[in-house]
């Protein structure tokens, strides 16, 4: 699968995750549904790794508190509750990844970055990096 196969697969990987955190919800029927309305209809995520999709997404049911990650790293008296929704589920998405699978951690927090480009400004993409950046510093890895 090509790398535009990947990034578009995390890229619904933290659209799913922006679903779970809205719904508040994350059961296979969510999955289904996300993959139906989604995946199956999008035409410009025909080319998506959906494989790669799948297994991001199964990382989801983990007992990780991502947002407690993102929470820990924070400074300057910020508060997670004031980032936009998607914003942090795109970090959440990118903690997943970064625990669970065995890709480079650099190459990860780039793909995220140049999603979250699509999703939110130029400030928001800086702060996006940073977390990340941060998070990567000191991350315990779980991949196999």
């Amino acid at each position: 699968m090509s790398r535009c196969g990947n990034r578009l697969a995390r890229r619904a990987a933290a659209q799913f995750m922006y679903q779970i955190d809205m719904l508040g919800e994350n059961d296979s029927g969510q999955l289904d549904k996300f993959i139906a309305h989604y995946v199956d209809e999008a035409e410009e995520l025909a080319e998506m790794n959906v494989p790669f999709f799948r297994n991001l997404v199964t990382h989801f049911a983990e007992p990780l508190d991502a947002a407690e990650i993102i929470r820990s790293n924070l400074t300057d008296g910020k508060d997670i509750s004031n980032a936009p929704a998607i914003n942090v589920s795109l970090m959440k998405a990118a903690i997943f990844e970064m625990v669970f699978e065995s890709t480079d951690i650099p190459v990860i927090i780039n793909e995220y970055i140049e999603i979250a480009k699509d999703f939110t400004d130029a400030k928001s993409v800086r702060f996006i990096n940073a977390i990340l950046d941060k998070i990567s510093k000191h991350i315990e890895r779980r991949a196999s």
